[in-house]
Protein backbone atom coordinates (compact mmCIF):
# COMPACT_ATOMS: atom_id res chain seq x y z
CA UNK A 1 0.00 0.00 0.00
CA UNK A 2 1.14 3.39 -0.56
CA UNK A 3 1.94 6.42 1.65
CA UNK A 4 -0.49 8.68 1.98
CA UNK A 5 1.38 10.64 4.48
CA UNK A 6 4.26 13.56 4.06
CA UNK A 7 7.29 12.59 5.12
CA UNK A 8 9.96 14.40 7.41
CA UNK A 9 12.45 16.75 5.13
CA UNK A 10 15.09 14.64 3.77
CA UNK A 11 18.75 16.67 4.02
CA UNK A 12 22.41 16.14 3.67
CA UNK A 13 22.83 14.20 7.04
CA UNK A 14 19.25 12.48 6.39
CA UNK A 15 18.56 11.41 2.98
CA UNK A 16 14.87 10.21 2.38
CA UNK A 17 14.78 6.97 0.63
CA UNK A 18 12.93 6.55 -2.49
CA UNK A 19 11.97 5.00 -5.49
CA UNK A 20 14.88 5.66 -7.21
CA UNK A 21 17.30 5.69 -4.51
CA UNK A 22 18.02 8.68 -1.64
CA UNK A 23 16.74 11.88 -1.71
CA UNK A 24 19.05 14.65 -0.25
CA UNK A 25 17.70 18.30 -0.23
CA UNK A 26 19.51 21.40 -0.03
CA UNK A 27 18.88 24.76 0.72
CA UNK A 28 21.29 27.43 -0.33
CA UNK A 29 21.11 31.06 1.49
CA UNK A 30 23.09 32.92 -0.76
CA UNK A 31 24.02 32.72 -4.65
CA UNK A 32 26.50 29.53 -5.36
CA UNK A 33 30.15 30.23 -6.50
CA UNK A 34 29.47 28.94 -10.33
CA UNK A 35 32.50 26.45 -9.89
CA UNK A 36 31.16 25.15 -6.71
CA UNK A 37 27.62 24.98 -8.15
CA UNK A 38 29.76 22.79 -11.00
CA UNK A 39 31.42 20.91 -8.41
CA UNK A 40 27.95 19.51 -7.20
CA UNK A 41 26.74 18.39 -10.32
CA UNK A 42 29.83 16.33 -10.68
CA UNK A 43 29.04 14.46 -7.30
CA UNK A 44 25.65 14.61 -8.37
CA UNK A 45 26.82 11.89 -11.47
CA UNK A 46 29.06 10.23 -9.54
CA UNK A 47 27.31 9.58 -6.46
CA UNK A 48 23.62 9.72 -7.46
CA UNK A 49 21.63 8.87 -10.38
CA UNK A 50 22.13 12.94 -11.96
CA UNK A 51 18.73 14.07 -11.96
CA UNK A 52 19.01 17.53 -9.80
CA UNK A 53 15.26 19.40 -9.18
CA UNK A 54 14.64 22.95 -7.83
CA UNK A 55 11.38 22.86 -5.70
CA UNK A 56 8.89 25.22 -5.57
CA UNK A 57 10.28 26.94 -2.46
CA UNK A 58 13.89 27.00 -4.22
CA UNK A 59 15.40 24.08 -2.64
CA UNK A 60 17.98 21.97 -4.79
CA UNK A 61 17.02 18.04 -4.35
CA UNK A 62 19.50 15.46 -5.90
CA UNK A 63 18.37 11.89 -6.81
CA UNK A 64 19.28 8.37 -6.97
CA UNK A 65 22.13 8.32 -3.77
CA UNK A 66 22.78 5.06 -2.63
CA UNK A 67 23.60 3.92 0.69
CA UNK A 68 27.23 3.94 0.37
CA UNK A 69 27.53 6.97 -1.80
CA UNK A 70 25.57 9.24 0.43
CA UNK A 71 28.03 10.05 2.95
CA UNK A 72 30.91 11.02 0.21
CA UNK A 73 28.48 13.36 -1.13
CA UNK A 74 27.93 14.91 2.24
CA UNK A 75 31.51 15.49 2.57
CA UNK A 76 31.70 16.91 -0.58
CA UNK A 77 29.14 19.39 -0.15
CA UNK A 78 29.96 19.96 3.59
CA UNK A 79 33.58 21.02 1.88
CA UNK A 80 31.85 23.39 -0.71
CA UNK A 81 29.49 25.47 2.11
CA UNK A 82 26.76 26.30 0.12
CA UNK A 83 23.85 25.32 2.46
CA UNK A 84 23.63 25.00 6.16
CA UNK A 85 22.11 21.25 7.26
CA UNK A 86 21.61 21.71 11.05
CA UNK A 87 19.03 24.05 12.38
CA UNK A 88 15.24 25.07 10.69
CA UNK A 89 15.76 25.50 7.16
CA UNK A 90 16.32 29.33 6.39
CA UNK A 91 14.61 30.51 3.53
CA UNK A 92 15.76 33.56 1.59
CA UNK A 93 14.99 35.99 -0.91
CA UNK A 94 16.72 34.86 -4.39
CA UNK A 95 18.33 38.62 -5.11
CA UNK A 96 19.09 39.37 -1.28
CA UNK A 97 22.03 41.58 -1.20
CA UNK A 98 22.16 42.36 -4.57
CA UNK A 99 19.85 45.40 -4.71
CA UNK A 100 19.35 48.63 -3.32
CA UNK A 101 17.67 47.86 0.20
CA UNK A 102 16.35 50.62 2.67
CA UNK A 103 17.69 47.85 5.44
CA UNK A 104 20.13 45.35 4.01
CA UNK A 105 18.61 42.58 4.91
CA UNK A 106 21.25 39.73 4.37
CA UNK A 107 23.13 41.40 7.80
CA UNK A 108 19.62 39.91 9.22
CA UNK A 109 20.82 36.42 7.78
CA UNK A 110 23.61 36.48 9.27
CA UNK A 111 22.58 37.45 12.69
CA UNK A 112 19.32 34.78 12.61
CA UNK A 113 22.55 32.47 11.60
CA UNK A 114 24.73 33.13 14.38
CA UNK A 115 21.55 32.71 16.39
CA UNK A 116 20.33 29.64 15.19
CA UNK A 117 23.58 28.42 16.21
CA UNK A 118 23.72 29.39 19.57
CA UNK A 119 20.58 28.21 20.44
CA UNK A 120 21.10 25.13 19.14
CA UNK A 121 20.47 23.07 22.59
CA UNK A 122 17.66 24.89 22.84
CA UNK A 123 16.20 24.05 19.62
CA UNK A 124 16.64 20.46 19.90
CA UNK A 125 12.96 19.29 19.89
CA UNK A 126 12.45 21.73 16.91
CA UNK A 127 10.76 19.60 14.22
CA UNK A 128 12.42 18.86 10.90
CA UNK A 129 9.77 21.05 8.47
CA UNK A 130 9.81 23.88 10.99
CA UNK A 131 11.09 27.23 8.90
CA UNK A 132 12.42 30.52 9.02
CA UNK A 133 11.75 33.21 6.11
CA UNK A 134 13.31 36.28 5.23
CA UNK A 135 12.21 38.77 2.52
CA UNK A 136 14.20 41.56 1.72
CA UNK A 137 11.23 42.76 -0.78
CA UNK A 138 12.41 43.77 -4.45
CA UNK A 139 10.44 42.53 -7.34
CA UNK A 140 11.96 38.89 -6.41
CA UNK A 141 9.47 38.55 -3.46
CA UNK A 142 8.40 36.22 -1.29
CA UNK A 143 4.87 36.44 -0.69
CA UNK A 144 3.30 33.03 -2.60
CA UNK A 145 6.32 30.93 0.08
CA UNK A 146 4.76 29.55 3.03
CA UNK A 147 6.97 29.44 6.58
CA UNK A 148 6.50 29.33 10.18
CA UNK A 149 8.18 32.53 10.88
CA UNK A 150 7.88 35.10 8.61
CA UNK A 151 10.08 38.20 8.51
CA UNK A 152 9.66 40.73 5.51
CA UNK A 153 11.58 44.03 5.51
CA UNK A 154 9.71 47.76 4.93
CA UNK A 155 10.74 50.86 3.82
CA UNK A 156 11.61 52.12 7.13
CA UNK A 157 13.52 49.40 8.60
CA UNK A 158 11.30 47.54 10.25
CA UNK A 159 10.34 43.65 9.69
CA UNK A 160 6.71 42.68 9.50
CA UNK A 161 6.44 39.40 11.53
CA UNK A 162 3.72 36.98 10.57
CA UNK A 163 3.25 33.12 11.87
CA UNK A 164 2.36 30.11 9.92
CA UNK A 165 1.45 30.52 6.18
CA UNK A 166 1.90 32.79 2.98
CA UNK A 167 1.57 36.60 2.99
CA UNK A 168 -1.91 35.94 2.47
CA UNK A 169 -2.76 33.49 5.02
CA UNK A 170 -0.16 34.16 7.84
CA UNK A 171 -0.79 35.21 11.07
CA UNK A 172 -0.11 39.06 10.92
CA UNK A 173 2.02 39.89 14.94
CA UNK A 174 2.95 43.78 14.12
CA UNK A 175 6.82 44.63 12.79
CA UNK A 176 9.98 44.54 14.84
CA UNK A 177 13.23 46.63 14.37
CA UNK A 178 15.93 44.90 12.51
CA UNK A 179 18.63 45.09 15.46
CA UNK A 180 16.13 42.74 17.54
CA UNK A 181 14.57 40.27 14.76
CA UNK A 182 16.63 37.93 15.01
CA UNK A 183 16.03 37.70 19.07
CA UNK A 184 12.10 37.56 18.03
CA UNK A 185 12.95 34.69 15.85
CA UNK A 186 14.79 32.65 18.62
CA UNK A 187 11.93 33.47 20.87
CA UNK A 188 9.03 32.25 18.83
CA UNK A 189 11.64 29.07 18.00
CA UNK A 190 11.72 28.00 21.62
CA UNK A 191 8.53 28.20 22.24
CA UNK A 192 7.89 26.33 19.43
CA UNK A 193 10.18 23.41 19.95
CA UNK A 194 9.14 23.17 23.73
CA UNK A 195 5.82 22.11 22.38
CA UNK A 196 7.35 19.03 21.19
CA UNK A 197 8.67 17.67 17.03
CA UNK A 198 5.26 17.77 15.62
CA UNK A 199 4.91 21.22 16.56
CA UNK A 200 4.78 23.88 14.34
CA UNK A 201 3.90 27.99 14.13
CA UNK A 202 0.42 27.27 13.72
CA UNK A 203 0.12 25.82 17.79
CA UNK A 204 1.10 29.13 18.61
CA UNK A 205 -1.96 31.18 17.29
CA UNK A 206 -5.15 30.96 18.25
CA UNK A 207 -8.43 31.53 17.06
CA UNK A 208 -8.75 35.11 18.25
CA UNK A 209 -4.97 36.00 17.78
CA UNK A 210 -1.73 35.96 19.56
CA UNK A 211 -1.53 34.70 23.06
CA UNK A 212 -0.90 37.06 25.65
CA UNK A 213 1.76 35.00 26.87
CA UNK A 214 3.54 35.43 23.69
CA UNK A 215 3.38 38.90 23.28
CA UNK A 216 4.29 39.84 26.59
CA UNK A 217 7.68 37.69 25.54
CA UNK A 218 8.15 39.99 22.92
CA UNK A 219 8.10 43.03 24.89
CA UNK A 220 9.10 46.33 22.97
CA UNK A 221 10.76 44.52 20.12
CA UNK A 222 6.67 44.20 18.67
CA UNK A 223 5.57 46.96 17.27
CA UNK A 224 1.62 47.71 16.41
CA UNK A 225 1.12 48.42 12.64
CA UNK A 226 -1.24 47.36 9.56
CA UNK A 227 -0.90 44.30 7.67
CA UNK A 228 1.26 45.08 4.36
CA UNK A 229 -0.89 45.70 0.80
CA UNK A 230 -0.73 42.30 -1.28
CA UNK A 231 2.22 42.70 -4.00
CA UNK A 232 1.85 41.72 -7.51
CA UNK A 233 2.82 38.61 -8.10
CA UNK A 234 6.60 37.76 -8.28
CA UNK A 235 8.19 35.85 -11.51
CA UNK A 236 11.64 34.37 -11.54
CA UNK A 237 11.65 33.98 -15.33
CA UNK A 238 12.50 37.40 -16.89
CA UNK A 239 16.12 40.01 -16.42
CA UNK A 240 16.12 42.03 -12.95
CA UNK A 241 18.51 44.87 -12.56
CA UNK A 242 20.85 44.80 -9.88
CA UNK A 243 22.26 47.73 -7.21
CA UNK A 244 25.74 47.51 -9.39
CA UNK A 245 24.39 48.29 -12.82
CA UNK A 246 24.50 44.69 -13.76
CA UNK A 247 21.35 42.14 -13.82
CA UNK A 248 20.25 39.07 -12.86
CA UNK A 249 18.53 36.56 -15.47
CA UNK A 250 15.65 34.25 -14.51
CA UNK A 251 15.32 30.86 -15.84
CA UNK A 252 13.26 28.12 -14.87
CA UNK A 253 13.82 24.08 -15.09
CA UNK A 254 11.28 22.78 -17.13
CA UNK A 255 9.05 20.62 -14.48
CA UNK A 256 11.00 21.44 -11.86
CA UNK A 257 14.23 19.29 -12.99
CA UNK A 258 16.89 18.65 -14.98
CA UNK A 259 20.12 16.54 -15.77
CA UNK A 260 23.55 17.43 -13.58
CA UNK A 261 25.03 17.78 -16.63
CA UNK A 262 22.87 20.47 -18.46
CA UNK A 263 23.07 22.51 -15.60
CA UNK A 264 26.66 22.10 -15.33
CA UNK A 265 26.53 23.08 -19.30
CA UNK A 266 24.83 25.88 -18.36
CA UNK A 267 26.58 27.11 -15.18
CA UNK A 268 29.83 27.10 -17.25
CA UNK A 269 27.85 29.15 -20.02
CA UNK A 270 26.81 31.88 -17.48
CA UNK A 271 30.08 31.60 -16.19
CA UNK A 272 32.13 32.45 -19.63
CA UNK A 273 30.19 35.33 -20.29
CA UNK A 274 30.68 36.87 -16.88
CA UNK A 275 28.23 35.79 -14.53
CA UNK A 276 29.91 35.14 -11.44
CA UNK A 277 27.62 32.92 -9.39
CA UNK A 278 23.94 31.40 -9.78
CA UNK A 279 20.89 31.36 -7.21
CA UNK A 280 17.93 28.37 -7.13
CA UNK A 281 14.97 30.67 -6.94
CA UNK A 282 11.08 29.94 -5.78
CA UNK A 283 9.22 28.52 -8.31
CA UNK A 284 11.77 25.92 -9.41
CA UNK A 285 13.84 28.78 -11.29
CA UNK A 286 17.33 29.38 -10.99
CA UNK A 287 19.09 33.11 -11.43
CA UNK A 288 22.25 33.92 -13.30
CA UNK A 289 23.33 36.50 -11.31
CA UNK A 290 25.98 39.85 -11.93
CA UNK A 291 25.90 39.41 -16.06
CA UNK A 292 26.08 42.67 -17.81
CA UNK A 293 22.92 43.50 -19.93
CA UNK A 294 24.59 42.67 -23.37
CA UNK A 295 25.47 39.40 -22.20
CA UNK A 296 21.33 38.36 -21.69
CA UNK A 297 20.68 37.26 -24.86
CA UNK A 298 23.63 34.62 -25.55
CA UNK A 299 23.00 32.65 -21.97
CA UNK A 300 19.68 32.61 -23.69
CA UNK A 301 20.76 30.76 -26.11
CA UNK A 302 22.37 28.41 -24.27
CA UNK A 303 19.46 27.91 -21.14
CA UNK A 304 17.56 26.96 -24.95
CA UNK A 305 19.88 24.61 -25.99
CA UNK A 306 19.57 22.30 -22.60
CA UNK A 307 15.56 22.91 -22.80
CA UNK A 308 14.76 25.64 -19.73
CA UNK A 309 12.21 28.01 -20.09
CA UNK A 310 12.95 31.75 -20.72
CA UNK A 311 9.69 32.69 -21.41
CA UNK A 312 7.60 33.32 -18.43
CA UNK A 313 4.67 32.91 -20.89
CA UNK A 314 5.80 29.34 -21.43
CA UNK A 315 2.82 26.98 -21.19
CA UNK A 316 5.27 24.70 -18.99
CA UNK A 317 4.87 27.17 -16.32
CA UNK A 318 1.16 26.29 -16.19
CA UNK A 319 2.26 22.47 -15.15
CA UNK A 320 3.29 20.98 -11.76
CA UNK A 321 4.56 17.52 -11.92
CA UNK A 322 6.32 15.48 -8.80
CA UNK A 323 8.92 13.02 -9.66
CA UNK A 324 5.95 10.45 -10.04
CA UNK A 325 6.26 6.50 -10.47
CA UNK A 326 9.15 5.42 -10.31
CA UNK A 327 10.92 7.82 -8.88
CA UNK A 328 8.89 8.24 -6.19
CA UNK A 329 8.05 4.96 -3.88
CA UNK A 330 4.51 6.90 -3.33
CA UNK A 331 3.47 7.51 -7.01
CA UNK A 332 1.05 5.57 -8.75
CA UNK A 333 0.76 8.32 -11.83
CA UNK A 334 4.74 8.83 -14.41
CA UNK A 335 3.91 12.61 -13.52
CA UNK A 336 7.47 13.51 -15.81
CA UNK A 337 6.44 11.48 -18.33
CA UNK A 338 2.99 13.05 -19.01
CA UNK A 339 3.69 16.97 -18.22
CA UNK A 340 5.17 17.46 -21.54
CA UNK A 341 2.22 16.35 -23.35
CA UNK A 342 -0.45 17.85 -20.49
CA UNK A 343 1.95 21.25 -21.26
CA UNK A 344 1.00 21.10 -25.10
CA UNK A 345 -2.59 20.14 -24.48
CA UNK A 346 -3.14 23.27 -22.12
CA UNK A 347 -2.73 25.92 -24.85
CA UNK A 348 -5.99 28.06 -24.23
CA UNK A 349 -4.63 28.50 -20.75
CA UNK A 350 -2.00 30.79 -22.21
CA UNK A 351 -1.80 34.07 -20.52
CA UNK A 352 -3.60 32.71 -17.06
CA UNK A 353 -3.20 32.05 -13.97
CA UNK A 354 -4.48 28.58 -13.98
CA UNK A 355 -2.70 24.93 -13.07
CA UNK A 356 -2.53 21.78 -13.85
CA UNK A 357 -1.01 19.83 -11.30
CA UNK A 358 0.44 16.10 -11.79
CA UNK A 359 1.32 14.23 -8.42
CA UNK A 360 1.99 11.13 -8.34
CA UNK A 361 -0.55 10.16 -4.96
CA UNK A 362 -2.72 12.22 -3.06
CA UNK A 363 -0.21 13.25 -0.66
CA UNK A 364 0.87 16.50 -3.25
CA UNK A 365 4.28 17.20 -1.91
CA UNK A 366 4.97 19.60 -5.40
CA UNK A 367 1.51 21.79 -4.95
CA UNK A 368 0.41 21.50 -1.55
CA UNK A 369 -2.39 24.01 -2.31
CA UNK A 370 -5.24 24.28 -4.94
CA UNK A 371 -5.26 23.62 -8.71
CA UNK A 372 -7.75 24.73 -11.59
CA UNK A 373 -7.24 20.81 -12.54
CA UNK A 374 -5.30 18.00 -10.28
CA UNK A 375 -4.84 14.70 -11.76
CA UNK A 376 -3.55 12.42 -8.68
CA UNK A 377 -2.09 9.11 -8.94
CA UNK A 378 -3.48 6.58 -9.95
CA UNK A 379 -6.31 8.04 -11.55
CA UNK A 380 -8.58 10.52 -9.51
CA UNK A 381 -9.24 14.27 -11.39
CA UNK A 382 -10.14 17.30 -8.71
CA UNK A 383 -11.28 20.57 -10.10
CA UNK A 384 -10.28 23.64 -7.90
CA UNK A 385 -8.96 21.79 -5.08
CA UNK A 386 -5.87 19.46 -3.54
CA UNK A 387 -4.34 16.13 -4.52
CA UNK A 388 -6.01 14.58 -1.06
CA UNK A 389 -9.44 16.15 -1.74
CA UNK A 390 -11.98 13.64 -3.26
CA UNK A 391 -12.30 13.22 -6.82
CA UNK A 392 -14.84 14.63 -9.03
CA UNK A 393 -14.15 12.23 -11.64
CA UNK A 394 -11.75 9.21 -12.26
CA UNK A 395 -9.51 9.52 -15.94
CA UNK A 396 -8.12 6.54 -18.12
CA UNK A 397 -4.58 6.45 -19.54
CA UNK A 398 -5.98 5.78 -22.78
CA UNK A 399 -8.21 9.34 -22.87
CA UNK A 400 -6.13 11.14 -20.99
CA UNK A 401 -4.57 14.05 -22.53
CA UNK A 402 -7.74 14.47 -24.94
CA UNK A 403 -9.81 14.33 -21.64
CA UNK A 404 -7.14 16.99 -20.19
CA UNK A 405 -7.26 19.38 -23.08
CA UNK A 406 -11.10 19.04 -22.90
CA UNK A 407 -11.44 20.09 -19.55
CA UNK A 408 -9.13 23.09 -20.15
CA UNK A 409 -11.07 24.51 -22.34
CA UNK A 410 -14.33 24.48 -20.63
CA UNK A 411 -12.46 25.97 -17.19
Amino acid sequence: MKSSVRGACPSIAAPMQTGDGLLVRLIPHEPMDIEKLCILCTAAEEHGNGIIEITQRGSLQIRGLREGSASTFARVIASLEIGADEGPPLVTSPLLGHLEEPFDSSTLVSSVRNMLQQERPNLERLGPKVSVLIDGGGPLHLDVVSADIRLVATSNSLFQLSLAGNARNAKHLGYVPADRAAATVGELLRRIANRGPTARAKDLVLDQGIPKEIRRSLGDSLIDGPEPDTRPFAEAVGVYGLATGNVARGFALPFGHTTAGALRRFARAAADIGAPSIRPAPGRSLLAIGLSPDAVDKLDKSAVAEDFVVDAHDLRRHVVACAGAPACASAELPTRQLAPEVARAIRSWAGTSNIVHLSGCSKGCAHPGPAALTLAGPNRLILNGRAGDTPQATISSAGLIADIERLCGEL
